[in-house]
């Protein structure tokens, strides 16, 4: 007789042997809280929108410049000098990562700001360079800063006071020639022999004559092209001086460079000064302007403390 054939797996209940098959019951349903209904929301035309609050990070937070405290030890980075009467607030700017926090040693009505270092020697590197520069900008935004060269270090809180009490006079004086003025710097650079082609253009005694050597073309060009671009330069200068207090002639760097100067102006002028700056630049095509700025007077007074062995220190002023 022939065997009953056996039901294939995929007919096998999914048991196990011998025992039915166990269904699960779904789960019940969860009641559902009924809706309330609400009114839309209409906007009237005269409502004012919430201006947008943007979350400080942590590294603009600003704070309370702090009085160093009689315990503290240095070494102390010196930022500057100001005068305030009530207190200072700003941010960890210092030198270090993170930045360090910068406090104030007062006496009478000078300032010093200074941030803790762990020594007194301070590598002129990139990043140190960078964060001196930075703690000047936001100090300047608020006050009348008297800047120090980049490195100073003390190495107590008792000679920051020994250097308000011998410096006083030089101090009070150079703030005051600084007070409510900022540094604005311009720069002006030529493709040398652009100018020569237009010039060559424009004048056409310029040009090579027939009889010429090239050689003596060459340097009488460049004799005509040297005297332009002075001439020009002058020019510029006399009409950017009455909007400003003071100006320095600097060094130019590299050879395109033709004028490298310092201004010294007050903040209610600095508009004016930078729309004069746009002017200038937009009525010549034969020279390009590098315009920067506000920042604190470098050049315009240099304070230099002689600190010897934390002997009481002296100060030489050079300022205009």
């Amino acid at each position: 007789m022939p065997r009953p054939s056996r039901p294939s797996s995929k007919a096998r209940p999914p048991g196990r042997r011998g025992t039915p098959a166990r269904t699960e019951a779904p789960p019940p349903p969860r009641k559902q809280k009924p809706r309330r209904a609400s009114a839309p929301k209409t906007r009237t035309p005269h409502a004012k929108a919430k201006p947008l609050r943007r979350k400080a990070s942590r590294g603009a937070k600003t704070r309370e410049v702090q009085e160093v405290q009689e315990d503290f030890k240095g070494p102390w980075y010196l930022h500057g000098v100001v005068r305030a009467k009530g207190p200072l607030k700003l941010g960890a700017l210092g030198l270090g990562m993170p930045p360090a926090r910068i406090h104030g040693v007062r006496e009478g009505a000078l300032t010093a700001l200074v941030s803790p270092i762990a020594t007194h020697r301070v590598d002129p590197t990139r990043a140190n360079l960078m964060a001196h520069q930075r703690a000047a900008e936001v100090i300047l935004r608020e006050h009348t800063l008297l800047p120090v060269a980049f490195g100073t270090v003390l190495s107590s809180r008792t000679q920051v006071q020994q250097l308000l009490r011998a410096t006083k006079g030089v101090l009070t004086t150079a703030l005051s020639s600084l007070d409510g003025k900022v540094e604005l710097g311009v720069k002006v650079l030529h493709h040398r022999e652009h100018l020569a082609r237009r010039m060559e253009l424009e004048d056409l005694s310029l040009r090579r004559r027939a009889d010429e050597m090239e050689a003596e073309h060459e340097r009488r060009l460049w004799h005509a092209v040297e005297l332009r671009a002075a001439l020009d330069m002058a020019a510029m200068l006399e009409s950017l001086r009455p909007l400003a207090a003071a100006s320095r002639i600097h060094s130019p760097v590299g050879e395109r460079m033709l004028l490298n100067t310092a201004f010294l102006v007050t903040r209610a002028e600095v508009p004016a000064f930078e729309a004069k700056v746009r002017t200038l630049a937009a009525r010549s095509d034969l020279y390009s302007f590098r315009f920067t700025g506000p920042w604190p007077a470098y050049s315009f007074v240099d304070v230099r403390f002689g600190l010897d062995g934390g002997k009481a220190p002296a100060a030489s002023r050079s300022a205009g």
